[in-house]
């Protein structure tokens, strides 16, 4: 079973296409980079695949199942979002973070024993063994984002899901974020699917870039890919990659 499969995919709002008759497959443990544009339609292509929307028209089905009508395929899905929803700057340590995306028991206030592990557990596949207790406004940036990633791995999905992990990272810790996931990505089996403009870096771990302006441009070796006749560098690469 492929993971990710979308056939004949739109997305309209107030008359105007969002995504636009996407079709794509994405086969178990295949690490796959979304680019395009800004205003190509990636995040909400993410947000399709996650049921966080309904489409259009089209199918969507993750891990088999209809994300929008069976929510509970969700949680077989990791996901870090662009905008975590809490920011550094709230007093919580990493523990906390990660402890706040396992399901709910009802009034608890501290993570159970089992909790414990699964959080120490998520910390050591990021190489943060030890940083449970530390503040997240202590943290590097490379490490906050290692946190967040804990988050979404915590409770060992079988897809991972990424917008723009590494938006705020030097070039550096780009690139030691990507090696992490291609690690990552053997060591548990993971079909990842990231969106980002960092492409030098994603490129050198991704089996496959898929190129979104509302529709798929283009598919297939990073390389390819990025030397497609329609691709526009200058929208495509930020500038401080641009100039390296």
């Amino acid at each position: 079973m492929e993971p990710i499969v979308l056939e004949h995919v739109s997305l309209h709002h107030r008359g105007q296409a969002i995504i636009d008759k996407v079709s794509l497959r994405i086969a178990k443990g295949e690490f796959v980079g979304l680019i395009g544009p800004n205003g190509a339609g990636k995040t909400t292509m993410l947000r399709l695949i996650l049921g966080l929307l309904p489409p259009t028209g089209g199918r969507v089905q993750l891990l088999g199942a209809d994300p929008w009508r069976q929510p509970a395929v969700r949680t077989r899905a990791g996901y870090l979002p662009q905008r975590p929803a809490f920011e550094d700057r709230f007093p919580l340590t990493a523990a906390d973070a990660i402890w706040l995306a396992l399901p709910r028991r009802p009034f608890s206030w501290r993570p159970a024993r089992r909790e414990k592990e699964l959080i120490a557990g998520a910390l050591e596949l990021v190489n943060l063994a030890g940083y449970g207790e530390s503040p997240l406004r202590a943290l590097s940036g490379g490490q906050l984002q290692r946190v967040y990633l804990a988050r979404a791995l915590v409770n060992r999905p079988e897809v991972l899901i990424l917008d723009e992990p590494t938006s705020a990272l030097d070039f550096a810790a780009q690139r030691h974020f990507y090696r992490l996931l291609a690690d990552l990505r053997r060591q548990l089996g993971l079909t990842i699917l990231v969106v980002s403009h960092d492409l030098l870096a994603l490129a050198a771990v991704a089996d496959r870039f898929i190129l979104l302006d509302k529709t798929v441009l283009a598919s297939g070796n990073p390389r390819r890919v990025l030397s497609f006749k329609g691709l526009n560098r200058e929208e495509l690469f930020p500038m401080r990659e641009v100039a390296r």
